[in-house]
């Protein structure tokens, strides 16, 4: 049966208001939450001219799972590049996942340069980010599963490190991207494979047995079942059309590929990036909708085209509202 997340969006909303949102989407019967790592947001102002938001993804999920009973919750998606070492990333998972067993996930991906730039880090270009993104995960199972471990890699070394509290095995690791390179990652070194902005079709298509290329030369998987397929998909539900459109629009750079590649990291260039991008253009990639059968509908195409499961970004003005036409009408259309 399929999954749905939700996403808590720490630039569109404030800390707090995720962490309500978060209780709501559990008591909704979301099965997971995702929650975005970004040193700088993608975007300066919110629809309404208001300053966007930034909050700390490893500051804000210990409270998130502590307000929360069930719901599994994790990163969308963390880049391990220059800012983090991934011997302090696995720190912080094992912690977590000792005080919350089989409640935390890692989604890890390529990330881009509003990480990374603002710190005064080379932005490297996408086949050094692919090798980094890799090595970082072979480290992190490495320190879950062994003692006392040295690593002298392309990027990163250990000497003697140990994680002495957490469990025996990593928390499931998902790989996010939308191109063959990160689809083979996911199937070779990762539990799952996550895309965004992809139709079905092209997933079905082009993606997934990039993801099966992986498992072939895989030491954990033998099938391309035995990877979680998740998509997130930007969605926004609101009385008028209007009131459901407006919130989405600082979003619409996110549909220019080259911000994810070219080292942009201000803010506001990228906010004024993004403005020619259509609303046309913006209502093909999100599904912006008075109807909850048009969310259904938007969920069935990629349940048939083999996702396992499909995350919610909503940037509904009323997040409350949303999630109750998740509760009525989405969730028991897939039961």
């Amino acid at each position: 049966m399929v999954e749905f997340g939700y996403f808590a969006s720490l630039e569109e909303f404030s800390p707090a208001s995720c962490l309500d949102q978060v209780e709501r989407a559990e008591r909704a019967g979301f099965d997971s939450a995702w929650v975005n790592d970004h040193f700088h947001p993608w975007f300066d102002r919110l629809a309404d001219g208001s300053p966007a938001n930034g909050g700390n993804c490893w500051e804000w999920l210990p409270a998130a799972l502590e307000r929360t009973d069930e719901i599994r919750i994790g990163t969308g998606v963390t880049s391990v590049i220059n800012r983090y070492h991934p011997a302090n990333v696995a720190h912080r998972l094992a912690t977590l996942a000792e005080l919350y067993p089989d409640r935390v996930f890692l989604g890890l991906g390529t990330g881009e340069a509003l990480n990374e730039s603002p710190l005064g880090f080379e932005w490297p270009d996408y086949g050094e980010r692919a090798r980094r993104t890799a090595e970082a995960i072979r480290i992190v199972r490495r320190l879950f599963t062994e003692e006392f471990v040295d690593y002298d890699g392309d990027f990163w070394t250990l000497d003697g490190a140990n994680l002495y509290t957490g469990p025996d095995e990593a928390p499931p690791i998902h790989v996010a991207g939308n191109g063959a390179t990160a689809a083979r990652m996911a199937g070779d070194l990762g539990d799952g494979f996550v895309t965004v902005y992809e139709s079905p079709d092209s997933a079905a298509n082009d993606l997934f047995p990039a993801v099966e290329r992986g498992v072939e030369k895989s030491e954990r998987n033998d099938s391309l079942a035995d990877v979680q397929k998740t998509i997130h998909l930007h969605v926004s539900y609101a009385d008028s059309e209007e009131a459901a459109l407006e919130p989405c629009l600082p979003w619409r750079l996110t549909l220019k590929s080259e911000v994810f590649a070219e080292d942009l990291a201000d803010p506001r260039e990228l906010q004024e990036y993004g403005q020619d991008v259509t609303e046309e253009e913006l209502r093909e990639a999100f599904v912006v909708t008075t109807d909850p059968q048009d969310l259904v509908d938007a969920a069935a195409g990629y349940v048939d085209a083999g996702f396992d499961e499909v995350v919610f970004q909503s940037s509904s003005p009323d997040q409350d509202a949303f999630c109750d036409v998740f509760e009525r009408d989405v969730a028991p259309s897939f039961e």
